[in-house]
C-alpha cells in the first residue's frame, strides 16, 4: 500500500506565493489557499477494501436493492484497487433513474461507508464550469471550485465528489457547456495536471477523485460526457421492496430515538404499511413521513400506530418537495 502521495508540485506553489499580488485581498486569498494546499500536500489513500467495508457494501445493496449493479461494480473496483495496493480510485459512476429512486441518499450512504471526505454539488441551474474549476483571478470575487476545495481540505487523495442532477445543467443553448470542465477531470491523463482558474500556475493531481453523478434522464447529456462514465439505470422500488424499506426505516427511527421507542409499538401493522406505500408512491420522503406519523400517534396519546395517524396531506408533501426542490452545493 502506498503510504503518501504528492498531489502537487511544491515548486509551483512556492513560485506563485513569491510572486504575490499587489492587491491586498487577492494576496490574502493566495496565502489562505496556499496554506490549505501545504497542510495536505502529502496525501494518503482511503476507501480501502477491508472486511468491514465488504460487509458494509453487502448491507448497502440490501438497503438499496435497486442499486445492486452499482454496488457490484464498486465491489469489483475495490477488489482491483486492493490488489494494486491502494484504495478505490477514479471510479466514475452515473446513476440514472426517475425522481424518488434514492440516488442522492445512496451517494451519501456510500460516502459514509467508505470513510473519505466528500462533497455534493447540485448541478441544477449551473450556468458555467466555475463551480468545478474556479473563477478566474481577474474577477474581484474569484473563488476556487469544488475540485480544489475538496482536495485542499482533504488528507486523502481519493475523496468522493457527487454531482447531483447533471442532466439539469443549463447553458448549452447559449453556446457554452457548463460541464466543460468535466471533460478534463474525467480523463486520468489530463486530470493528473489539473489547475483551478483561481490559482493558475499550480497544477495538482485530481486523477484519484471518485465521481458519482446522478440524473433523471440521459437525453440531455452529451455523448462525449456519457462515454466517460459507467452508466447504471436505477429502477423504482417494487411494492415489496418499498414495504421492506419503510419497515426498516421505521425500526431505525425508533432505534435512533430510544425515548420515543419506549412509547411506541415497535412494528408497523400491515394495513399501515400498505397505506403508507400507497401515499408515498416512491422512496422519497419516507423518513419525514414516519416522523409525522409517530408524532401524530403520540399527540393522540396512543402507542400503536394506525391508519388515522397518517397525515392526509402526505401526497402533497411529496409533490412540494419533489425534483424541483434541490439542495445547494455543500459539504457533509
Amino acid at each position: 500500500m502506498q503510504d503518501r502521495i504528492n498531489f502537487l508540485d511544491l515548486r509551483e506553489l512556492i513560485g506563485i506565493a513569491k510572486r504575490g499580488s499587489p492587491d491586498r485581498d487577492e494576496a490574502r486569498k493566495l496565502k489562505q489557499w496556499a496554506g490549505l494546499l501545504l497542510e495536505h500536500a502529502n496525501k494518503r489513500f482511503g476507501a480501502q477494501l477491508t472486511p468491514g467495508v465488504q460487509a458494509g457494501l453487502r448491507t448497502l445493496a440490501e438497503r438499496h436493492p435497486n442499486f445492486s449493479e452499482a454496488v457490484d461494480f464498486l465491489s469489483a473496483e475495490m477488489a482491483f484497487a486492493r490488489a494494486a495496493g491502494h484504495g478505490l480510485s477514479f471510479a466514475r459512476l452515473l446513476l440514472v433513474g426517475p425522481a424518488g429512486t434514492g440516488k442522492t441518499t445512496f451517494c451519501l450512504e456510500l460516502a459514509k461507508l467508505l470513510g473519505v471526505p466528500s462533497q455534493v454539488a447540485s448541478v441544477n441551474n449551473v450556468q458555467t464550469s466555475a463551480f468545478l474549476t474556479g473563477t478566474e483571478r481577474h474577477w474581484s470575487n474569484s473563488e476556487p471550485g469544488a475540485v480544489f476545495q475538496l482536495l485542499a481540505n482533504s488528507a486523502y487523495i481519493n475523496p468522493i465528489l457527487v454531482l447531483d442532477e447533471i442532466d439539469k445543467a443549463h447553458g448549452h443553448h447559449q453556446g457554452y457547456d457548463p460541464l466543460n470542465g468535466l471533460y478534463t477531470l474525467l480523463e486520468r491523463r489530463t486530470a493528473e495536471r489539473f489547475f483551478d482558474a483561481a490559482l493558475p500556475g499550480v497544477h495538482f493531481d485530481a486523477s484519484r477523485i471518485n465521481w458519482v453523478a446522478t440524473a433523471n434522464s440521459l437525453e440531455p447529456i452529451r455523448a462525449p460526457l456519457l462515454s466517460r462514465f459507467n452508466v447504471f439505470q436505477i429502477r423504482p422500488l417494487s411494492e415489496d421492496e418499498l414495504r421492506e424499506v419503510v419497515a426498516r426505516m421505521f425500526g431505525e427511527l425508533l432505534e435512533n430515538n430510544p425515548a420515543v421507542a419506549r412509547q411506541i409499538d415497535g412494528a408497523l401493522p400491515d394495513e399501515v404499511l400498505d397505506a403508507l406505500c400507497e401515499k408515498l408512491g416512491t422512496g422519497r420522503d419516507i423518513d419525514r413521513m414516519l416522523r409525522v406519523l409517530v408524532g401524530r400517534t403520540l399527540q393522540a396519546g396512543e402507542s400503536a400506530v394506525s391508519i388515522r395517524s397518517i397525515p392526509a396531506h402526505a401526497a402533497k408533501m411529496q409533490g412540494e418537495y419533489g425534483s424541483e426542490h434541490r439542495r445547494p452545493i455543500g459539504f457533509y
